[in-house]
């Protein structure tokens, strides 16, 4: 994936991903429906922001296999926008805490690591 290309993805991403939560929420009734709709819009638009950052952020790190790829950064942030939706689902259903927000990220942390591992493998 070229620059230009992440770049635009995540943009699209990002504002495709607010539109819908700002249309959902503003439109749609509280109801099962809406949270189902809302949930993955919110995972869309955090994934679309963060995708950028993510992206200048390994890439002032200087970390290896990333900052030329910046796929792998749309994935990071993908993860990111996993959680965030995950913990507003939490928090809906009041289950949220911090100790389960702390470990469903060490988790996701972990998963990347070891796709991360395995896509240095395989090159």
């Amino acid at each position: 994936m070229s620059v230009r290309g992440f770049w635009a993805l995540s943009l699209s991403l990002a504002v495709c991903g607010w539109l819908g939560v700002v249309f959902v929420s503003g439109v749609l009734p509280p109801s099962v429906l809406g949270l189902i709709v809302l949930l993955p819009l919110i995972a869309l638009a955090v994934s679309g922001t963060a995708a950028p950052f993510v992206w200048l952020a390994v890439r002032r790190l200087r970390a290896r296999g990333i900052g030329e790829r910046p796929a792998l950064a749309l994935r990071a942030s993908g993860w990111l926008g996993l959680w965030v939706a995950a913990c507003v689902w939490l928090r809906i259903a009041g289950l949220f805490s911090w100790v389960i927000a702390a470990t469903l990220a060490v988790v996701l942390v972990l998963l990347e690591s070891f796709l991360l591992q395995n896509t240095k493998r395989a090159a």
